[in-house]
């Protein structure tokens, strides 16, 4: 199985990333993909790009060639309350907003589980975000059932990131196996993220799709599986995501 779609994707905009705009592109075009979206970080990271360059993603086509290109951006929680880091100009400009815990300074300590829960929890109720991603990341620890639970309820989705399956968060299989299994219980909106820094591994989900044969998710539920279910989240994420932040 192959996936055409990949949500979770980042620019060389990110000092961490090494691929430009085009080269992802270039490199979706040749695997065939059918959408990505672009998801450079929000501005409270260390090295994000400065919020001008998120507004101005409005410069890019909707479709190049045939491959449909998604406007989107990588939020910053900044604190329990569901507040992240991103201004309305940027917001207005967004076909998808993701949004995780990051070690941003405005944050602070990342080893409180009531925390963290409390600020993924009124992250999901705010209504401002569509995806939150890799919440395996046992840096942040959190109450998984709790935070599923309100995923279901808000319609927002829950990402499996492929990178942290490989290497980038050192601990996170264990985790996102237990997410996963709560997204299957509760019958949550998936979707899977390659977290790509460099172009080679857009649409690569080998990690996550061993994942997902493991607990035994339905393929087809996964919101990567067509661009109708793409189409189906974003459009029950129009009506539901808050026109003012």
């Amino acid at each position: 199985m192959r996936y055409p779609i990949d949500l979770h994707i980042h620019t060389s905009a990110n000092p961490h990333a090494y691929s430009t705009l085009e080269e992802n592109i270039r490199s979706a075009q040749e695997k065939k993909m059918e959408v990505i979206a672009i998801t450079n970080h929000g501005p409270a990271l260390q090295d994000s790009p400065h919020w001008w360059s998120l507004v101005n993603m409005r410069v890019i086509p909707e479709y190049i060639g045939n491959l449909r290109v998604l406007k989107g951006v990588e939020t910053n929680i900044i604190d329990e309350n569901g507040n992240f880091d991103i201004n309305q100009r940027i917001y207005d400009v967004m076909d998808i907003i993701l949004c995780g815990l990051h070690t941003v300074e405005a944050y602070g300590d990342p080893s409180n589980i009531i925390k963290n829960t409390k600020a993924v929890i009124n992250m999901i109720k705010s209504q401002k975000i569509d995806v939150m991603v890799h919440l395996g990341n046992p840096q942040f620890p959190l109450e998984y059932e709790l935070v599923v639970q309100e995923a279901v309820k808000e319609g927002v989705a829950i990402e499996i990131n492929n990178s942290s399956l490989r290497s980038s968060r050192k601990g996170s299989e264990v985790n996102c196996k237990k997410i996963l299994e709560l997204c299957k219980k509760y019958d949550a909106k998936v979707t899977l993220g390659t977290d790509s820094h460099i172009s080679y591994d857009i649409g690569e989900f080998k990690e996550a799709q061993s994942l997902i044969s493991e607990v035994g998710y339905p393929i087809e539920k996964i919101i990567n599986f067509s661009k109708e279910n793409l189409e189906k989240f974003l459009e029950d994420r129009k009506k539901r995501r808050v026109k003012r932040i």
